[in-house]
């Protein structure tokens, strides 16, 4: 499981310890979050550089909800169907209604985010640091092989770019770009984010949430400066700690901890994104 700060977060099991380092990341993560608003747009005017807030978020358009189990470590779209991963339990969803179709076993004690790629399911492991490479076989179960290890003690969030794995940290907002043949670290992005989360790639940016800022929204990462273009909340507020970003080449598929639902929006315009450049 989860072990520090997070998860006492999400048990609410407070200690003295975690309570205080907790007060203090919140008191850190609002400074950074404050001079992030105030820094992310410059508009030149008779020469002076003039910083503007753009920390607000447009509302994405909501499709449709299907139920969800209420946690989440990650979330993925692949041959029609959601693949979500749990601590003890990788789950296929039928996107229609939210029925479980399988329950498989993950590559580890504590399983991490997911992304199918290359015809293989790679899984991250919390409990160890790996990343595992699986395939289905014939019985429909998944076999796992350790390929590597995470660059930082732990990471969060998964994706790739169709070159590349790309992964988060712990409580990092650093993203990591790996070889997926050998799984060297090709390069590291400092991005705008704080604590990233899941991650997925839409052909031209990178997705991501927060665990400890911009509650129930999503933003969009440039994959080759790290600036975030534009933050995007979801129609209500049930769901405050984002943890499961999948796009399916139209629109995304989100979800998190204690949410009830998975929802499934449009996808913003590129007009909306590019506002916040």
């Amino acid at each position: 499981m989860r072990h520090g700060v997070k998860d006492d977060i999400i048990k609410g099991n407070f200690t003295s310890e975690s309570r205080l380092r907790l007060d203090l990341k919140e008191r850190i993560m609002t400074q950074n979050g404050v001079f992030l608003c105030r820094q992310m747009l410059l508009v030149t005017l008779l020469g002076v550089a003039i910083s503007k807030a753009v920390c607000f978020a447009d509302t994405l358009e909501l499709i449709r909800k299907i139920p969800h189990s209420g946690y989440s470590e990650g979330l993925d779209f692949y041959e029609g169907f959601l693949w979500h991963a749990l601590p003890k339990q990788l789950l296929k969803i039928d996107p229609k209604d939210g029925t479980i179709l399988s329950r498989l076993v993950p590559s580890s004690d504590y399983s991490e985010s997911l992304t199918w790629f290359q015809g293989a399911l790679w899984n991250l492991s919390f409990s160890n640091n790996g990343i595992y490479r699986g395939v289905l076989n014939s019985k429909g179960e998944l076999k796992f092989q350790k390929k590597g290890e995470t660059p930082e003690v732990h990471g969060w969030g998964l994706a790739h770019n169709g070159n590349e794995l790309i992964l988060t940290g712990d409580f990092s907002s650093k993203l990591y770009f790996l070889n997926p043949k050998t799984l060297k670290l090709i390069r590291t992005l400092e991005t705008q984010g704080k604590d990233l989360e899941d991650l997925a790639w839409d052909g031209q940016f990178i997705w991501s949430s927060s665990f400890t800022t911009e509650k129930g929204k999503i933003f969009a990462i440039d994959p080759k400066t790290g600036k975030i273009m534009g933050f995007f909340a979801l129609p209500d507020e049930s769901c405050p700690v984002i943890d499961g970003i999948a796009y399916d080449g139209k629109s995304f598929w989100i979800t998190g901890k204690e949410c009830p639902s998975i929802y499934y929006v449009k996808k913003p315009s590129l007009r909306s994104i590019s506002s916040r450049k």
